[in-house]
């Protein structure tokens, strides 16, 4: 980028707005702007940011709930010359404080939330009706995007770091508008295009699932929080005669079709975020595209990408390769002995390659190589007969819950400083219902674990939370002095919850709420009431024969906390 251009993101939307200013932009359930609408009021918004004092290159917090407001107020911070720091309304306070305070945020826009930004960071508070009022839309044209200093970050992404503290990836327009090309032209998406957008806008594949549409003057439609936890989000699939876009992770579309959720054949789906399973592609082998997508953060949303159908009948692997590179991306395999050159680290070199990590050249140093123009992954790829990369591990802690990435070092460093000493640790199980969750380890006889849980959550967002607890006796160590992690053994009728008082509740969480049972799952956003909670207290007082009060089920409305409380009934009533 040159110092005198514009965000290339936000060009790609302008082209858009120039080409066809009424068609409709972006839509949630509370209504549909058109491109000219957004421009003006990402214009205006942008001015409101100038007059408080953001100045190209400057970061700016984004706080946004899921509605429209969101991506238009990305789209603004973009326009006036800043990079945007996007922060999840529900993360806990000291994890907002730690983000903006590690992005040194200038300025947070609150969009649509009343969630507090603790650190005496300024804001401006808006709601989406308030933001696309768009009477410039009508009048003047809107003034021309800012450029931003160069080198600078269009955005900040905010990841686990092994260190104990979230770490961010400062993430260049480029790279983000140059992928957003590359795999618009290798799916076809074009102005006829609706792209039905699922992730938490902290989540780096938010931004394909915003700009990819509005690169080629498409409809994005932003899905509540509650449509995709109810699974109410097949009327928004039903575009007839045009083509439909879903990006997700895989554990979330097997729970999708597991609630009952039917695609329309025309739909495109992109998966990213985990190991796909040819099985998962199988069930879904109607539509017209299934695409498996790779690439960390660092290397800018996707590093690589495979056509998973028509799924080939002779392959007998149970995992689809993540593919050949994409966006002029250069893949190279960094071999982890003399014996093979086609397993190893995967490394990364490219346009997408990211600026680096905000604040720490030590860190950037050490994972971007050669004066930044490569990033190691820490993935361990092989490469195939055919040419085509296979997923196969990690050379560190590093590991993926529902799509997030989560570094078990930094939960670990959080339970220490909670109990107060280093015999802790954390590592992935897997639970039939579940799925692959976060498991804790904790050497010590007179801690509470369920209090200890809920300190965690204080701190941690929802999916770095250990889902189970267990006090044990001693923390294995290898001969080393390190945590032998695979020794660790979970003590019967010792963790947080009960598997028999788990499966019950998640079969009456189904029932009565709609949707499959996830650990973080909310019984009141799933739409949970006084009497619906009369019903799970009567289903677990017939399959366990105690007495539930409905006030337990009302002061637990997460998942996990709930068969928490309801096996502690279990347990004492048992004693």
């Amino acid at each position: 980028m040159t110092p005198d251009e514009s965000d290339r993101l936000a060009a790609m939307f302008l082209k858009s707005a120039h080409e066809t200013p009424d068609r409709v932009a972006v839509r949630d359930s509370g209504g549909a702007w058109t491109y000219a609408e957004v421009a003006a009021a990402a214009a205006d918004l942008a001015d409101r940011l100038a007059a408080a004092g953001v100045a190209p290159g400057d970061r700016v917090g984004v706080m946004a709930s899921r509605r429209a407001g969101g991506p238009v107020a990305i789209l603004a911070v973009l326009w006036s010359g800043a990079a945007y720091v996007p922060i999840t309304p529900g993360w806990p306070s000291a994890r907002r404080v730690a983000v903006l305070q590690g992005a040194q945020a200038r300025l947070v826009l609150a969009v649509d939330t009343e969630q507090d930004t603790p650190g005496g960071v300024p804001r401006i508070d808006l709601t989406t009706p308030e933001l696309l009022q768009a009477q410039r839309a009508r009048s003047a044209a809107p003034s021309s995007p800012r450029p931003r200093p160069h080198p600078g970050a269009a955005y900040v992404i905010f990841t686990s770091g092994s260190t104990g503290a979230p770490k961010g990836v400062e993430v260049r327009s480029a790279g983000a508008a140059g992928l957003v090309a590359s795999v618009v032209s290798l799916t076809g998406m074009g102005p006829d295009s609706v792209f039905v957008a699922m992730s938490d806008f902290a989540f780096d594949i938010s931004v394909f699932e915003i700009f990819a549409p509005w690169s080629v003057g498409g409809e994005l439609v932003v899905a509540a929080e509650l449509q995709i936890l109810a699974n109410q989000l097949e009327p928004l699939l039903e575009t007839p005669g045009r083509q439909t876009f879903l990006q997700t992770t895989p554990t979330v579309l097997e729970r999708l079709l597991q609630a009952g959720l039917e695609l329309p054949t025309g739909s495109v789906l992109l998966l990213a975020g985990e190991r796909l399973r040819r099985s998962l592609v199988a069930q879904v082998a109607h539509v017209e595209q299934v695409w498996n997508l790779y690439g960390p953060t660092e290397a800018t949303i996707y590093a690589t990408a495979h056509a998973c159908l028509p799924l080939a009948p002779d392959d007998p692997e149970p995992d689809l390769p993540i593919g050949a590179p994409v966006n002029g991306a250069v893949a190279e395999i960094r071999p982890l002995s003399d014996t093979s050159e086609e397993v190893g680290e995967l490394l990364i070199g490219g346009p997408g390659v990211a600026l680096g990590y905000c604040g720490r050249p030590d860190l950037t140093a050490e994972r971007f190589l050669d004066g930044g123009s490569r990033y190691a992954t820490g993935d361990v790829v092989r490469r195939r007969a055919d040419g085509l990369l296979v997923h196969a591990g990690r050379l560190d802690r590093q590991v993926k819950i529902r799509g997030n990435r989560v570094e078990l070092d930094e939960v670990e460093g959080a339970l220490a400083d909670l109990v107060g000493h280093g015999r802790v640790a954390v590592r992935v199980d897997a639970h039939g219902v579940v799925g692959p969750h976060l498991a804790a380890f904790v050497a010590d006889p007179h801690c509470d674990v369920l209090s200890l849980r809920r300190r965690l959550a204080d701190r941690l967002p929802a999916y770095m939370v250990p889902t189970r607890m267990y006090q044990v006796a001693e923390i294995p160590t290898t001969s080393s002095g390190k945590t032998d992690h695979s020794a660790l053994r979970a003590p019967a009728q010792n963790g947080v919850w009960d598997d028999a008082v788990f499966e019950t509740l998640s079969k009456l969480w189904e029932r009565y709420l709609g949707t499959p049972a996830a650990p973080d799952g909310n019984f009141y956003a799933l739409g949970g009431h006084e009497f619906t909670a009369l019903q799970i207290a009567t289903g677990l007082e017939q399959a366990h024969g105690i007495e539930v009060d409905v006030a337990v089920i009302l002061r637990n409305p997460a998942l996990s906390d709930l068969a928490a409380a309801v096996t502690e009934l279990v347990r004492t009533d048992a004693a």
